[in-house]
């Protein structure tokens, strides 16, 4: 056992004792490690291993040495309620969409609706004295938020909050972050390239333009110059595809860009909706709110186009490319499409972490590539489970079909999904109800099908059901079979107590070999693309095993279908789960197997 004159926290002080009366073995684990060395620390932690309870310790344990800037950082709003729910004396913060906005007084408009850096609003709260514009009217609810926990103590909110907050906001000695714990460790690169990605539309544009135009706004000749080189760019691309454009075309649109004085455009802008009054600003909110993040943008899409192009030292870090959809007709508005997508953003998430960052994941997997990928680097650790490999199974079939594009025949992706949906109503006869993770939406429209032709009840999300929606009424009892897209269940789904106990996961979700981020990435890392996306179907397929194992009471399988993960999937899994491992068994004896485990 440690002494305490080897620790540089005091964790057992600041542990939630109340919460859990006796602590977990990887809890003790963790926070004996991260106690002993003062630095930065990424831990693999089994699901079970009470993660959250150990970001919170370690960020509790700081603020009583005296540290104030304390953030706990999370991809999705569900992990940071949860967060709130176990520990509600942390102060959350959420995005703009989660709030309502006070200056349409007579409309039900949320923050994320409102055109608000653009408008003169009494309720705007100051983010230096926390006062409202106007004396004695309502604040600002996201921006009281934003105040408050712009004052110390430890806040909790999304890896997207935080980033913006971190990325744009002034920086100062005393706005440095002092401790920061990044749950779901694994998800921030994607989640910060997402963040940082933008679309652009002729139409959108020329809304825009439009209003320049009226109000006699003079960047709206140099922004008409921009949509003339998109349109012109664009349409010289084969329509309906998403297409890479080449460095010439990528510094013709930055040069009409250069053309546009930020600054200058954004006090035009805000000046004449000012003139023209809150009825104005009341009727036309929609096209000022697509103004407002033009404006808004307008610097970040020159670094974007910059950073598309080579550098002398560098290969590009970021990718441009069109969407030719057809010229405008019809019904149609939006004829021409351009996405700025961040890539490279590694040197981003380094300047955003704090000199002492918890990174933690169930799936960190191969140290170095999680490096690459998100820039964190720090003495890596992997928990043992406390779970037993007895409760569950991990199938993989030995005459399933490789359903990779090119080596799949031409029938066997509907065989393979008939059987699967013939196995989910066996299954459910049994009270065995089971969760199907695909790749591509159409999969997951094929599937459905099939089980209605097979009458397998199945759940799943489209025709305005949202994927969370659908989770909610399988949790709630409905249907044998829930259905969807790795995009949407591959994590951040828990069905835990036989709510699912069968998982099938189709095929590993490589990259289509012509969407535009897969061959930037070829002409970028060539070789080196293969260990990275080797690593991301590794980390799906891990994240998939898990959604139905969440504590050691569950029991659970995984069947595993296409015979591209036979490649990897024993070499990835946990030393824990390695027993649960079946190689030699044909699918209708891994359903046999499961019925017997399941059924006892």
């Amino acid at each position: 056992m440690d002494h305490p004159q080897h620790r540089w926290l005091d964790w057992r002080a600041a542990f939630p004792w109340d919460k859990y009366p006796k602590i977990l073995g990887n809890q003790e684990k963790a926070l004996d490690i991260i106690s002993q060395q003062e630095r930065s620390i990424t831990l693999e932690l089994p699901t079970g291993s009470g993660k959250t309870a150990i970001g919170y310790t370690f960020l509790k344990a700081l603020e009583k040495k005296g540290a104030k800037k304390l953030f706990y950082i999370a991809p999705t709003k569900t992990i940071v309620d949860q967060v709130k729910g176990f520990h509600p004396d942390v102060k959350v913060v959420y995005g703009r969409n989660e709030y309502p906005c006070l200056y349409y007084t007579d409309h039900q408009v949320g923050a994320d609706e409102c055109p608000c850096s653009l408008l003169d609003c009494d309720h705007r709260v100051s983010q230096e004295t926390g006062e409202t514009q106007a004396i004695g009217v309502k604040p600002c609810p996201y921006l009281c938020d934003k105040y408050i926990a712009g004052q110390g103590g430890i806040v909790v909110c999304t890896i997207s909050f935080y980033l913006f907050n971190q990325l744009f906001s002034k920086k100062s000695k005393e706005n440095e972050v002092e401790g920061l714990v990044i749950d779901e460790g694994h998800r921030i690169a994607q989640v910060v390239r997402n963040s940082l990605s933008y679309e652009v539309t002729d139409y959108h544009l020329e809304r825009s333009i439009d209003f320049l135009e009226y109000n006699g706004i003079s960047e709206a000749k140099p922004l008409r110059g921009f949509l003339k080189k998109l349109t012109d760019t664009i349409k010289q691309k084969p329509k309906k595809t998403a297409t890479i454009l080449e460095d010439d075309e990528v510094r013709g649109l930055l040069s009409e860009l250069n053309n546009v004085d930020p600054i200058m455009f954004n006090k035009n802008v805000r000046d004449a909706i000012k003139k023209s009054g809150m009825a104005y600003a009341t009727e036309y909110r929609e096209s000022l709110k697509r103004l407002e993040t033009f404006t808004r943008d307008l610097v970040r899409y020159y670094r974007s186009f910059e950073y598309s192009l080579p550098a002398q030292h560098r290969g590009p870090l970021n990718y441009t490319y069109a969407y030719f959809e057809g010229e405008n007709e019809g019904e149609r508005r939006i004829g021409y499409r351009l996405y700025i997508k961040a890539y490279y953003v590694a040197p981003l998430i380094r300047r955003i972490l704090s000199p002492h960052t918890l990174t933690y994941s169930a799936t960190i997997g191969d140290a170095k590539i999680f490096e690459f990928e998100t820039g964190i680097k720090a003495p890596f650790y992997v928990m043992p489970s406390e779970f037993s490999a007895t409760n569950t199974r991990v199938f993989m079939p030995n005459d399933t079909p490789n359903l990779a594009v090119k080596e799949r025949r031409r029938n066997d992706l509907a065989k393979v999904l008939r059987k699967v949906a013939k196995s989910c109503r066996n299954l459910a006869d049994k009270k065995i109800r089971s969760l199907i993770v695909v790749v591509s939406k159409e999969e997951q429209m094929k599937f459905m099908k099939l089980c209605g032709e097979e009458g397998v009840r199945a759940i799943s999300y489209g025709n305005g059901v949202s994927p969370r929606v659908a989770v909610e009424k399988f949790k709630a009892g409905e249907g044998d079979v829930l259905v969807g897209t790795v995009a949407n269940y591959g994590e951040g789904v828990d069905l835990p107590k036989q709510t699912a106990q069968v998982i099938f996961f189709l095929r590993p979700g490589y990259p289509h070999p012509y969407d535009p981020a897969t061959v930037f990435e070829e002409k970028r890392f060539r070789n080196m693309r293969w260990a990275v996306w080797n690593w991301r179907v590794m980390i799906e397929a891990l994240q998939v095993r898990g959604r139905n194992i969440r504590s050691a009471s569950d029991t659970g399988v995984t069947i595993f279908i296409s015979q591209q993960f036979r490649r990897f999937l024993f070499n990835v899994l946990p030393d824990w789960l390695e027993d649960s491992y079946r190689k030699d068994m044909k699918f209708d004896e891994c359903i046999e197997e499961t019925m017997k485990l399941l059924e006892k």
